[in-house]
């Protein structure tokens, strides 16, 4: 029996078109990659936009498997009552220089060994569903060069105005880390193809397979209240699929670096309270159009002492787009801030391919001229698309490759009160688009630009591949150096990376390994000639690696 189809019996996750199940967790990419794969291959239902994550494991029902044997799995449960064990999910991630990855839900960026463990119990009752998905994390934390010994006081200066408005340490702490945390975690009441409740999931918005601008995994989970769709919802015009919540976002509270040197050197950010952070997104696949998804999203982040006797900032969705719509001097005194955001998605199976781009800003714009003539301010994009090549029984060939920029334009210095906006960090909201120290969009961080190629060769999950990288890193911050006289290289990590996928019975098997070069680390130039390359940059380099296994076993 194919391992696909031992999970499916196993698992009991499918359901009826009308009943509910449990959701895959941000942390299983490898059976959302799977998923999507399918559907460029023409074996999962077209209506789905993958724009929204959480997916639900009925996302499984297939039209038919990769070689055309399987069709139509579903299994009903008669029961009104049911109780089923999560999948044990226990992932290791071991950085041995620079801190290459973290940044996936409650992994954080750090040095030497992390290990997070999770699992828990899926009830439902009638239409009421519960999942408890606590998880524990342990991070090693060890101390690394957070900032160049020899840098000049001005390095420090332009950092200082660089990183305000974004609470986003270089290190947590400057010791172990050990955390007992809620997790994938919901309360739900079911109704046709929608579901509302509260949650502590993980959600992300938008179609990026690497990186996602709005709202991603990158940050640990944040506690909402939420309305949104199970499944896309059918109508006349075509199907559409969305969310809305209202949420909680925390402060971190630490040191910008974590020895008490740089504490002096940094101001530290004091969270005055927690953020009220709200948000609604939605997405048309219209009927005359198959496979293309369209989509737009609108968040704001609002202190919560700020918000007494205002019913206005419980609601600040329905305000305008531009400033001029709620008046430019009361926008400007408002502690808030708003992110608004348009994607797209376009699949075609005939060819095994899709495309998709996703675009954001950051700061109201002072009206729809504005807009219209300077749209890149405040801004970051995300393109991508992936292919597929099919090999008879023997699989098939998968590429995919995704370009993320999140620099500032060069408006952002040369505009009027430009300097210090960015994508995630507008001036108004000390932490930024943050939830306990991590940016909740990209995994790059503020300034960041990064190109990924992947090349696997898959036959249903099992997968085997190599994967490029190259990220610029804080490329603000470069600029800022070097327009306030100071001698800079550009920071650049350049990875090549192995991985492989397989599932065996109920276990579920990933593994990958990372080599990195990091190019002008810390973005100070070497003081010793000798070191200069043949490039005419005399930075510092670095060669560090990145590991990461995950285990999922299901019950």
């Amino acid at each position: 029996m194919r391992p696909i189809l031992i999970l499916f019996v196993v698992l009991n996750f499918v359901s009826s078109t009308n009943s509910f199940s449990q959701n895959i967790p941000t942390s299983l990419e490898i059976i959302e990659d799977y998923v999507r794969r399918e559907q460029a291959l023409g074996n999962i239902l077209e209506t789905w936009s993958f724009n929204y994550l959480p997916l639900p494991f009925s996302i499984l029902e297939l039209k038919e498997d990769s070689i055309g044997k399987i069709k139509n799995i579903k299994f009903k449960s008669s029961s009104k009552f049911k109780i089923d064990l999560l999948p044990l999910e226990n992932t290791i991630l071991v950085n041995t220089g620079v801190p290459y990855r973290g940044g996936s839900g409650a992994l954080i960026p750090s040095k030497g060994v992390q290990n997070l463990l999770s699992g828990g119990l899926f009830l439902k009752y009638g239409k009421l569903s519960m999942q408890i998905a606590p998880q524990i994390h342990y991070a090693q934390n060890l101390p690394f060069e957070e900032y160049p010994e020899q840098a000049p006081s001005q390095y420090f200066s332009i950092l200082r105005r660089d990183v305000r408005g974004t609470e986003k340490p270089v290190r947590f702490a400057d010791q172990p880390i050990f955390r007992f945390l809620p997790g994938n975690s919901n309360l739900l009441f079911n109704f046709g193809s929608f579901a509302t409740g509260i949650s502590t999931e993980n959600i992300s918005w938008g179609p990026g397979q690497f990186n996602k601008l709005h709202i991603s995994d990158n940050a640990n989970g944040f506690f909402h209240g939420t309305i949104r769709t199970s499944k896309p919802a059918k109508t006349f015009l075509g199907n559409f699929e969305g969310q809305y919540f209202m949420g909680r976002l925390d402060g971190y509270g630490g040191p910008y670096f974590s020895d008490s040197t740089a504490i002096n050197l940094l101001p530290i950010k004091e969270e005055e309270s927690y953020r009220y952070f709200t948000g609604l997104s939605f997405s048309y696949n219209p009927k005359w159009v198959k496979g293309f998804f369209f989509g737009v999203s609108r968040t704001f982040q609002i202190y919560r002492e700020d918000m007494e006797n205002n019913l206005r900032a419980w609601f600040p969705l329905l305000d305008p787009l531009p400033k001029q719509g709620t008046g430019v001097i009361e926008n400007i005194l408002l502690r808030e801030d708003q992110h608004f955001s348009v994607f797209a998605r376009y699949v075609i199976p005939k060819a095994k391919t899709e495309f998709y781009f996703e675009y954001i800003r950051n700061d109201h714009s002072l009206n729809w001229r504005d807009f219209i003539l300077n749209p890149e301010h405040s801004r970051a994009y995300l393109i991508g698309f992936s292919k597929a090549i099919l090999q008879s029984d023997r699989g098939y060939w998968y590429f995919r490759s995704e370009y993320t920029h999140t620099q500032a334009p060069i408006n952002n210095i040369v505009r009027p009160g430009g300097d210090g906006i960015g994508v995630y960090y507008n001036g108004q909201v000390d932490q930024g688009l943050t939830h306990r120290g991590e940016v909740l969009g990209s995994s790059i961080g503020q300034s960041g630009n990064q190109l990924t190629l992947e090349i696997r060769k898959s036959q249903g999950f099992n997968s085997l591949g190599f994967i490029l990288e190259r990220i610029e890193r804080e490329k603000n911050f470069y600029t800022n150096l070097i327009y306030g006289g100071q001698r800079a290289e550009p920071w650049v990590d350049l990875s090549l990376g192995i991985f492989g996928e397989k599932v065996y019975n109920n276990l579920m098997v990933s593994a990958d390994i990372r080599m990195i070069t990091s190019n002008n680390y810390l973005w100070i130039p070497n003081s010793d000639p000798m070191t200069k390359r043949l490039d005419g940059a005399n930075g510092v380099s670095k060669f560090s690696t990145s590991s990461k296994i995950k285990l999922a076993y299901f019950f």
